[in-house]
């Protein structure tokens, strides 16, 4: 069959694919109404339009190259409209043997929504492997850009965030050809400014800028840029954090909208990438360093201290602690009030790192006192000008508000090894030597000697007693309650032990705890602990009282090797219900030895215990494990449930941010440490599930415990 070229129009006019045909010299003989519609051209401007206009110079080439051959097909190519917009298409090539009236028939597939849909979907994948992968925000912005280089044009790029409280505006990163990277300013009325107070995308041009200009929306604001898209960055609910940025000073790439749809799909997730990036730095911030002067706080002092004991200990070298107690600290607060004492502290500690080598850690260890670690001692003599700079130098002139403050402290050392092999007897013998140089006048320093620490014939008393007090059952167990918000009932509670020692009376835990553990002595007073308590929560339990016992377990005990039978053991020898036992571990003890611990909290789960993340956030080392871990339970350290009072300080965004993390990864939430109503008020506002602390009641003995629960089942 012969067509001629205006039957052959009929056929194909209305057809949801684009047809072109040719003749021998590639000149346009036809276009259909699809053509048509998708490249923005008559019929008539179409047709004088020269073929090899609609595609790139080598598309143009493959094209022609395929003919010669017959090649049928060539997918996803680019052909550009009247308006200079961008296409995506798929081609099937025929040379015509169905009429004499023309050559070569090019059918025509509009694929650009599904290559832009892939685009997208690439990119959010990609953003996705950038967060899981990056360590840090630096990382993360240079990820972020270079995946976005890969969709649309970015030579010029920034990310922009804003402190909606301070009203300040940072750009963590900064690209541009001309403008330096701008130092944190106060809202003006720039184009970023727009953005992040509308909330809405901007893709501007020069008519839009000039109506910005003339509404007083925007006032200009560094290098004058008309081809540019602004994309704000939001959280799921609605708020906005900052935004991204492209420019490009030239027309060679002219922003369109599919760009900003592009920017708008990966905003979300860029977002939330940034948000959790942000916050996981303020935890951990939390958790290793103090508030008021920024240097670390005990527990990284004691991570720090330990691995250089172990460095120490491969290389054969000697390190120093210092510990320095500041004298009559009292005076000043009392005398001149605390806000100049706390600028005071800021101020030593400062000097303190001023002091010392980069390699050194300084630490406030909590009120007026200060720890010094220093690795790789050659020399004494070194050590005694240290000590002796910090008193006769950088205590010395310290003027606040306009008041010269006259500064001394007291310095004990202890060294490694002589004087300790763990951090806890090192910083117990600085300690103790300090203390002696408070003793013989203050304003000095003391190397620690044995016949300093008197506490040592303590220690020595209670470690013997410990083996006599475990065999003849002189603990007494203790139960605080927990109440949960929802239903104003007790759920639950927190067993804690007490010594009572004959000689010296009832001893906390701190008393005997820290030296059981040295001894292994805390295994038989864990398993003792455990069973008394599984014993109590059955009795409670056959009374009608359904509660959860919350049991700690040291390091020493979760990490033997039969922990598990232990636990076992118990629940078959009491009876009780496994999922009554809530076991109580530190962030430290889950992240110590990982697979291990994975492979335990798995066998007890099985068997039914729950799992519980005691004083969360003081122990920071990632919170990956919190999704990977069988946990049950996290529990927020009084440590930032004290300040709640302030709704806005950072204490209380920590607590909202646990608890919305727990929350969105199923978990309970109980907050420790609960003193005031205010806190209640706060902890109920955020949904908290559960409290305890003093304002509910102390540790009680059984038949008071009894008492409470009966009271709060009415």
């Amino acid at each position: 069959m012969n067509l001629n070229l205006e039957n052959y129009k009929k056929i194909v006019e209305s057809l949801n694919e684009g047809i072109l045909i040719l003749n021998k010299n590639y000149e346009i003989l036809y276009a259909n109404k699809y053509i048509l519609n998708l490249l923005s051209y008559n019929s008539k401007d179409l047709l004088k339009l020269n073929f090899e206009k609609l595609f790139e110079k080598k598309i143009y080439k493959i094209i022609k190259d395929s003919f010669k051959v017959n090649q049928n097909s060539i997918n996803d190519i680019q052909i550009y409209d009247k308006k200079e917009r961008k296409h995506f298409v798929n081609i099937t090539l025929q040379n015509s043997d169905i009429s004499d009236d023309f050559d070569k028939l090019i059918i025509i597939d509009d694929i650009t929504k599904i290559h832009n849909e892939e685009i997208k979907k690439s990119c959010i994948y990609k953003i996705s492997e950038a967060i899981h992968d990056s360590d840090d925000l630096e990382t993360l912005y240079k990820e972020i850009h270079y995946i976005l280089s890969t969709v649309t044009h970015v030579k010029n790029f920034y990310i922009a965030l804003v402190d909606w409280e301070t009203e300040f505006i940072s750009f963590p990163y900064f690209l541009d050809q001309y403008d330096k990277t701008p130092n944190p300013y106060k809202m003006k009325k720039g184009l970023t400014e727009y953005v992040l107070k509308t909330g809405d995308s901007l893709l501007l041009n020069k008519e839009i800028y000039k109506n910005l200009l003339k509404s007083n929306d925007i006032e200009p604001v560094g290098q004058n840029c008309f081809n540019w898209l602004g994309v704000p960055l939001k959280l799921a609910n609605g708020k906005t954090i900052g935004m991204i940025c492209v420019q490009n000073y030239t027309d060679d790439y002219i922003y369109t909208e599919e760009d900003m749809k592009i920017l708008q799909y990966s905003s979300d997730q860029i977002a939330m990438a940034i948000k959790r990036k942000v916050d996981d730095i303020k935890i951990h911030k939390q958790a290793h360093y103090d508030d008021l002067t920024g240097l670390t706080n005990k527990a990284l002092f004691h991570d720090r201290l330990d691995q250089a004991i172990h460095n120490a200990e491969r290389k054969d070298e000697v390190l120093a602690i210092l510990f320095i107690d500041l004298d009559n600290f009292k005076y000043v607060n009392d005398s001149m009030g605390h806000s100049i004492g706390d600028k005071l502290l800021k101020i030593i500690g400062n000097k303190l790192i001023e002091s010392t080598r980069k390699s050194d850690t300084v630490s406030r260890w909590g009120g007026d006192e200060f720890t010094i670690l220093l690795p790789n001692i050659k020399r004494l003599s070194g050590l005694y000008k240290l000590c002796d700079r910090i008193l006769n130098t950088h205590l010395n002139n310290i003027i606040i508000e306009g008041q010269e403050l006259h500064i001394t402290a007291s310095i004990g050392v202890a060294l490694f090894p002589q004087d300790g092999t763990t951090p806890d007897i090192l910083i117990k013998n600085a300690d103790a030597a300090m203390y002696k140089s408070k003793d013989l006048g203050k304003n000095q320093f003391h190397l620690y000697k044995p016949d300093m620490n008197e506490e040592v014939m303590e220690r020595l008393n209670v470690e013997t007693n410990l083996f006599r007090a475990i065999k003849n059952e002189e603990f007494q167990i203790v139960y605080q309650p927990q109440l949960s918000l929802k239903s104003n009932k007790i759920v639950g509670f927190e067993a804690l032990v007490r010594w009572n020692q004959p000689d010296m009376g009832v001893l906390a835990p701190y008393k005997f705890i820290p030296i059981a553990e040295e001894t292994n002595l805390i295994i038989p007073l864990g398993e003792w602990i455990i069973k008394k308590v599984c014993e109590q929560a059955k009795k409670w339990h056959d009374m009608g009282f359904n509660l959860n016992a919350g049991i700690n377990i040291s390091a020493k005990q979760f990490n033997q090797d039969k922990i598990v039978d232990v636990i076992k053991n118990t629940i078959s020898n009491t009876g009780i219900n496994p999922n009554l036992i809530e076991l109580e571990l530190t962030e430290s003890i889950i992240m110590k030895n990982v697979k291990r611990t994975l492979k335990i909290c798995t066998k007890l789960k099985k068997m039914g215990v729950n799992i519980s993340v005691d004083d969360f956030g003081t122990g920071y080392s990632s919170l990956s494990y919190l999704k990977h871990f069988p946990i049950d339970k996290l529990k927020i350290d009084q440590s930032f449930i004290s300040n709640l009072g302030d709704h806005n300080g950072d204490d209380a965004k920590i607590a909202n941010l646990v608890i919305d993390l727990g929350h969105k990864l199923g978990l309970d939430v109980v907050a420790e440490g609960v003193e005031t109503q205010n806190q209640i008020d706060f902890l109920r506002k955020y949904a908290c599930d559960e409290i305890q602390g003093f304002i509910l009641s102390k540790p009680l003995e059984i038949n008071e415990f009894e008492k409470l629960v009966k009271e709060h089942s009415k």
